[in-house]
C-alpha cells in the first residue's frame, strides 16, 4: 500500500479494533466475575443460615429446622438448592430438588470449592461446597443457585455494549477519516503551487505548510533556485561565448584574406570555411539566447504572447528582406509545454523559412483531435523529394550560400521526437515553397517520463 492516508487509516483502524477487542475481553471477564462473586456471596450467606438451622437429636442424627429455611428452598425447581452429607451416610436435600439430586464433593472441615453443573430441567447451576465440623462431627454442605436468568441478563448487557462499541468504532473511523482528510488538505497549497510551477505561473513553492514537510519544501525551493541559476548561467555563458569569439574570428578571416599572407590557396580557403563555420555557430548561440529572452518567464508556452515577439525578432534578424510573416493561432489558450523547447522548435522552423522565403512566411497553430499541429510555409524555391528526404539530417544544408550551418532542422526534429510527435516536409500548396508540418500529442496520453502538450483554457 503506497498511500499514506491508506496506511494511517489501516493502522488506526487496526489499533482501534485491537483496543476495543481488548476492552471487550476485559469487560466480559470482569462482568462475569462480578456476577459470580455476587451469587457466591449469597450462597455463602445461605450456607451460614443452613448451618445455623442444623442440630443433632438424641441419636446424634442431623436435624434441620424447616421453619428457619427460606421459602425458595421449598418450591420445586426454584433454582435454589442445597444438599447436606455426613460421613455417617446421612443425606439431607432441599425440597426444591424434588426428585433430583446434587452431586457433592468430599471436603474436609474448612475446605471449600466452587464449580458449575447442570441442574434440574437443564438449569445452569453455580455450586459452592464447604466442609464443616458440627458438635464433634463432620459434614459437607453444598449450596447451588440457577444462574441462567443472570447469564441471560449479562448476554443482553453485552449485546448492548457490543452495539454501542460498534457504533463508537464506526463513528471513530469516520471521525478519523475526516481528521486525515483535513490534515492532508493542508497540503493542498503545495499541490496547487506544483501545478502553477508546471504551468510557469510561479517559480517557488509556498512554505506555509505543516511543520513536518516544511524542510522538504524548503529544499525543493533551494533546488529550484539553484537549477534556475545554473540554467541562466549556461545560457548567458553560451551567448557571451558566441559574442566573444565573433571578433577574433572576424580578425582571423580578414588576415586570411590578406594577399600578403603567404598561404597555399587551397589551405587558405579551407581555413576561411572553418572560420566561417565557427562564426555561424556563434551567431546561432546568440540567436538562441535572444529567442530564450523573448516573452515571459516560466514553463508555460503562450502562443498569443510568444509568437508575435518571436516574429518581430526574426524580422529584425532578416532585416534586408521585406518579409511578411503571417500568424494564425487557433489554440485553446496557453500550452503546458517547455517554453524553451517550443520557442527553439518554432524559432528554427521560422528562421529556416525566413532564410529561403522570397517575401512571405505563414505560421499556423491549431488542434486536430488529440494533436497540436504547427504549419510553417514559405514562398521560397522549395525542395525536391530527394532533398526533403535528407533535410533533417544533422549538418545537411541545401544551399551553402544561405546563412546557417545545417543544425536547425535536425535540432527541430530531435525536439519533436522528444515529445513523441512527428515532423514532415512537403511543398506548400498555397505559397509554393517548403511546408513544415509538426504534430505533437495533446493531453495526458504520454508516459510519465515523456513530455506532452496540454491545452489550457
Amino acid at each position: 500500500m503506497r498511500s499514506l492516508e491508506g496506511r494511517l487509516q489501516l493502522g488506526l483502524t487496526t489499533s482501534l479494533i485491537l483496543l476495543i477487542g481488548a476492552l471487550w475481553g476485559l469487560g466480559h471477564a470482569a462482568l462475569h466475575r462480578g456476577a459470580d462473586a455476587f451469587v457466591l456471596s449469597r450462597l455463602e450467606h445461605d450456607a451460614d443460615a443452613l448451618i445455623g438451622a442444623l442440630t443433632r437429636d438424641s441419636d446424634g442424627r442431623l436435624v434441620l429446622g424447616e421453619q428457619r429455611l427460606t421459602p425458595v428452598y421449598h418450591q420445586p425447581y426454584s433454582g435454589h438448592y442445597f444438599v447436606i452429607d455426613s460421613p455417617a451416610g446421612q443425606h439431607i436435600r432441599s425440597r426444591s430438588l424434588w426428585d433430583s439430586d446434587l452431586q457433592g464433593r468430599a471436603l474436609q472441615p474448612g475446605e471449600s470449592a466452587v464449580w458449575r453443573a447442570a441442574g434440574p430441567t437443564g438449569q445452569r447451576l453455580l455450586i459452592r461446597g464447604e466442609g464443616y465440623q458440627l458438635d464433634g462431627g463432620n459434614l459437607v454442605l453444598v449450596v447451588a443457585e440457577d444462574i441462567t436468568p443472570l447469564e441471560q441478563n449479562l448476554v443482553d448487557v453485552e449485546r448492548l455494549i457490543a452495539v454501542v462499541a460498534l457504533g463508537g468504532l464506526i463513528l471513530m473511523l469516520l471521525l478519523q477519516r475526516l481528521i486525515l482528510r483535513r490534515t492532508f488538505a493542508a497540503l493542498g497549497s503545495v499541490y496547487r503551487d506544483i501545478g502553477r510551477l508546471e504551468a510557469g505561473q510561479t517559480v517557488a513553492l509556498t512554505e506555509r505548510v505543516p511543520t513536518e514537510i516544511q524542510p522538504l519544501v524548503r529544499k525543493l525551493n533551494r533546488l529550484l533556485v539553484l537549477f534556475g541559476q545554473r540554467l541562466e548561467r549556461s545560457r548567458t555563458a553560451a551567448g557571451n561565448l558566441g559574442h566573444a569569439i565573433k571578433g577574433p574570428l572576424s580578425l582571423l578571416r580578414q588576415q586570411l584574406q590578406d594577399p600578403a599572407l603567404a598561404l597555399d590557396e587551397e589551405i587558405r580557403q579551407t581555413l576561411i570555411e572553418q572560420i566561417e563555420r565557427l562564426r555561424r555557430l556563434a551567431e546561432r548561440q546568440l540567436k538562441r539566447a535572444r529567442l530564450a529572452g523573448a516573452g515571459g518567464v516560466g514553463l508555460r508556452f503562450d502562443p498569443d504572447a510568444e509568437l508575435p515577439t518571436l516574429v518581430q525578432l526574426l524580422q529584425r534578424i532578416h532585416a534586408p528582406k521585406e518579409l511578411a510573416i503571417q500568424l494564425a493561432i487557433d489554440t485553446a489558450g496557453s500550452l503546458d509545454a517547455d517554453r524553451e523547447d517550443l520557442l527553439e522548435l518554432l524559432g528554427n522552423l521560422l528562421d529556416n523559412a525566413c532564410k529561403w522565403a522570397a517575401g512571405q512566411v505563414r505560421c499556423r497553430l491549431f488542434a486536430d483531435g488529440d494533436e497540436l499541429v504547427m504549419l510553417i510555409e514559405d514562398d521560397g524555391p522549395g525542395c525536391s523529394p530527394t532533398e526533403i528526404a535528407a533535410i533533417t539530417g544533422r549538418g545537411v544544408r541545401l544551399d551553402e550560400e544561405i546563412s546557417g550551418h545545417g543544425l536547425g532542422l535536425a535540432i527541430a526534429n530531435e525536439i519533436v521526437a522528444g515529445y513523441r510527435g512527428r515532423i514532415s516536409f512537403a511543398r506548400s500548396p498555397a505559397l509554393g515553397g517548403l511546408c513544415a508540418e509538426v504534430r505533437l500529442p495533446l493531453g495526458d496520453g504520454q508516459r510519465e517520463d515523456q513530455p506532452s502538450i496540454k491545452a489550457k483554457p
